[in-house]
């Protein structure tokens, strides 16, 4: 909207005509409405007046002479050096004394500021094209024209500040916004330019800075304009004369508020970006040495600046409650805090999707992979999921949570916010490592009969820190992967002969399901170990540094975006069977050596066949089995408990013409069932400043830290078996030789500026690990085998405490799975 114009007069408002003053203009009859006027624009330094002039005749009468003489008076104000002042010249014949004086004789202008001097043009060129002879319409004419707005555009530019702070430009008379653009942009200016510039003066109000460089006359002068806002440049009088500073260590001008603001683009679109890759970009894109806690410092800024205080991101979790029970309605969230002295301070929080529920009930196989993983921001807790995977054997989220610490208690609290969400469906299996916390609270929360298996590559772990022996690495893995009770026995026994110990350790101590041949045939799903929950730490794993309510926010989002992906997969699949799941099956159906006959059931239809395969091992040892295809079963048990057919079984499939596999696939590993998976989505959610305003009544603070002793790590040490070292290797960095270090290094070195070599150390006595190692059968003495006095055979493995689940095989009905939890 155009501002108002203002008319003025010289006379008193009784001796004039006014009627003539055209609409839009407000009238000023003093001068503290002038001054007013003033001070309304003072800011846009812009102010349009219509000055008229009048004359007194013989008769006393009152003469509008301005506008008979076609005398309109701009007078106009402006900070911008080529701003001029226009005033047309009244006709010759009037009176001097009735005439303003030209302002270029005026050599006063009190409300102009003193940096920015206001210099007066003279327009007779401007206007030389006017004629005295014009008549009286003509001149009103002039005056109801609306041409003082473009003049005034011309004259009175607002004032354009330096606004490209990434490769600023300085110069002499370059204005600013503020002050504090002033310094970020002498700060950049400075690191662009390989230079490093010492303040004398940086002050609210004035600015004086020269370079650090010996024998470098650069200076630079500014300061503020009487608005109380502007700065600008006065003085430079020399340029640089010096050398590069940027590969300097400690570089002054790269400080971490630079760093904030260089950085703070590249977090908001990738919060986890780490200060090592950060300082790496920065350094290659400055060309400069930065030390690498400025840059962390800095990133830390940059994130709060993004997100908020640690401390103040507590308050926040009920409104991420309100906001998901609002957008996917039926979702599990639930939050609860503990009183300590006088404050209320947060403990642990849980989430459970709605559309990820449904999917696991409608489309999942019944096989939860839970476990946890530390977190790596400020607070040092535990990020605990629930993963069970579809028919394509892919990861899918069911649930997760955020908890201080591995303890009974809140794993217990877990599986209960766990079997509110789900239920207890049939044949629910949950595969979990072997930690104190988690160990028990399965059987505590779920007492409906669901099996708990145990992941077998931590079982190895702690069994290699106590026993070892070739007879181990032969034979453990295979009885854990034995579909048979006959075969895991063979062995067992060949371990028990060997040590009996070790035998009754794991029997002591791992007394979960470990082995196939006592898994159910209801879950479809042979796993030994608890990978399925690892690809979700895995996957979360860049986002564990977070904020409690962005880590669950994120981690909403990725489940999100798999849904939606894994949907349009879904969209474009057809037939019957998922084709991975059929490609691998028709894969395994040929280049069988296998013999086969044929046979069925009394009394039974053709359909109702019966097979007999035949054929021996790779150790020329012959084997048998009889499979049914009318009832899906296979004597090695392995169709019954994964739910594909088996070699054995598709040895007899293929060999009937008519016969398909697919046809004998369960209908967890079918297209239908994987749809029914993505069928529902995740709804998305705007930002917390538009999250619902839930007031509890108090300020829920962050939990208590516990410092933990040295620096901590963002990931944990792998073993040999995942592929880790099995003994870090030191490398002593004064003869570069590998196996000590230089404290300790006694080794010869070829160099005259090498420090002497270190007096050898007494070694320390260290204690011996108690570690059982069992020899091969070739090394035993005949009389140095054990006497079985109170033989542990492997039955009475089998005969397992009541306490221990063993199979879900009941159907258990539960009320409604998914209710919501309080506060």
């Amino acid at each position: 909207m155009e501002p108002p114009r203002f008319f003025t007069e010289i006379f008193p408002e009784e001796h004039a005509d006014l009627s003539w003053v055209p609409d839009g203009y407000e009238e000023i009859t003093s001068d503290q409405k002038f001054l007013h006027a003033i001070d309304m624009y003072w800011e846009i330094r812009r102010l349009s007046v219509q000055v008229c002039v009048m004359k007194i005749n013989e008769s006393d009468s009152v003469h509008d002479i301005g506008r008979q003489e076609n005398m309109p008076c701009v007078l106009q104000g402006s900070v911008d050096p080529i701003a001029n002042q226009i005033i047309e010249q009244p006709a010759h014949d009037i009176a001097s004394s009735l005439v303003e004086p030209l302002v270029e004789n005026n050599t006063e202008v009190p409300w102009v500021d003193d940096d920015v001097e206001y210099v007066g043009l003279d327009d007779e060129d401007l206007v030389s094209g006017s004629s005295d002879s014009e008549s009286d319409g003509d001149v009103e004419f002039v005056c109801m024209e609306d041409e003082l707005a473009v003049e005034d555009a011309c004259g009175s530019e607002s004032i354009v500040h330096a606004t490209d702070l990434e490769n600023p430009t300085i110069e002499v008379g370059i204005t600013f916004g503020d002050g504090d653009t002033f310094k970020k942009t002498i700060r950049q200016y400075a690191i662009k330019g390989e230079y490093e510039i010492a303040a004398a003066y940086s002050e609210s109000g004035r600015y004086r800075g020269y370079c650090k460089a010996e024998r470098c006359q650069w200076r630079i002068h500014a300061s503020q304009l009487q608005d109380g806002r502007t700065w600008k440049i006065k003085k430079m009088p020399h340029a640089h004369t010096c050398q590069s500073t940027g590969k300097v260590e400690k570089n002054c001008m790269a400080s971490n508020h630079w760093v904030r603001d260089r950085v703070l683009d590249w977090l908001a679109k990738d919060p986890t970006i780490g200060a090592k890759a950060l300082k790496k970009r920065l350094e290659e894109q400055y060309h400069l040495q930065l030390s690498y806690w400025v840059v962390w410092d800095g990133r830390n800024m940059a994130l709060e600046q993004l997100k908020g205080k640690w401390d103040d991101s507590f308050e926040h979790v009920f409104s991420f409650k309100a906001e998901v029970e609002k957008t996917n309605p039926g979702s599990l969230v639930d939050i609860e805090f503990e009183q300590v002295g006088k404050k209320m301070r947060f403990t642990r929080m849980f989430v459970a999707l709605k559309a990820c529920v449904d999917g696991f009930l409608d489309g999942c196989r019944p096989f939860l992979g839970v476990d946890s993983t530390h977190l790596t921001g400020k607070w040092k807790g535990q990020l605990a999921s629930a993963t069970a995977i579809d028919g394509n054997n892919w990861m899918f989220p069911v649930c997760y949570a955020v908890f201080g610490s591995e303890t009974t208690e809140n794993w217990s609290w877990f599986f209960s916010r766990l079997h509110q969400a789900i239920g207890s469906p049939p044949g629910l299996v949950i595969s979990t490592d072997a930690g104190k916390g988690i160990y028990s609270a399965v059987t505590q929360v779920f007492k409906n009969g669901v099996e708990h298996r145990e992941c077998m590559r931590h079982l190895v772990a702690n069994f290699k820190k106590r026993f070892r022996g070739e007879v181990f690495e032969k034979h453990l893995w295979p009885a854990c992967r034995a579909y048979q009770r006959h075969r895991f026995e063979e062995h067992y026994n060949l371990m028990y002969e060997a040590c009996p110990e070790a035998m009754k350790w794991i029997h002591d101590n791992h007394k979960h399901l470990w082995t196939r041949h006592l898994f159910c045939e209801a879950c479809k799903c042979d796993y030994v170990t608890n990978n399925i929950a690892e690809t979700f730490n895995s996957w979360v794993r860049h986002e564990k540094s977070l904020h409690v309510v962005d880590l669950m926010d994120r981690i909403r989002q990725l489940c999100m975006e798999k849904m939606f992906l894994r949907r349009k997969i879904a969209r474009k699949l057809e037939g019957k069977i998922l084709p991975n799941v059929m490609k691998d099956l028709n894969e395994r159906s040929r280049g069988m050596k296998y013999m086969w006959r044929y046979s069925h059931k009394d009394g039974s239809e053709d359909a109702e066949m019966l097979g007999e395969v035949e054929g021996v091992t790779r150790d020329l040892v012959h084997w048998r089995h009889t499979v049914d295809l009318q009832q899906r079963t296979c004597t090695c048990r392995r169709w019954q408990v994964t739910g594909l057919p088996c070699t054995h079984a598709l040895c007899i499939i293929t060999s009937i013409r008519g016969y398909n596999i697919e046809d004998y696939v369960h209908e967890y590993y079918s297209v239908a069932k994987f749809k029914k998976a993505y069928g529902k989505s995740v709804k998305p959610m705007t930002d917390r400043k538009q999250w619902p305003q839930v007031n509890p009544g108090f300020k829920l603070w962050p939990p208590i830290l516990k410092r933990t002793a040295g620096r901590p790590r963002e990931r944990r040490y792998k073993s040999a078996a995942e592929g880790g070292t099995q003994k870090r290797t030191t490398r002593c960095k004064r003869c570069n030789q590998l196996g000590h270090m230089a404290k300790t290094c006694n080794e010869y070195v070829y160099d005259s500026d090498a420090p002497p070599p270190a007096p050898p150390k007494p070694k320390r006595k260290r204690g011996k690990k108690n570690v059982i190692v069992v020899p091969s059968k070739a090394d035993v003495v005949p009389h140095e085998q054990p006497s079985f006095v109170e033989p542990f055979m492997s039955r009475r493995l089998l005969e397992l405490e009541p306490a221990t689940p063993t199979r879900a095989i009941t159907p258990v009905q539960t009320p409604s799975p998914m209710t919501r939890g309080v506060w």
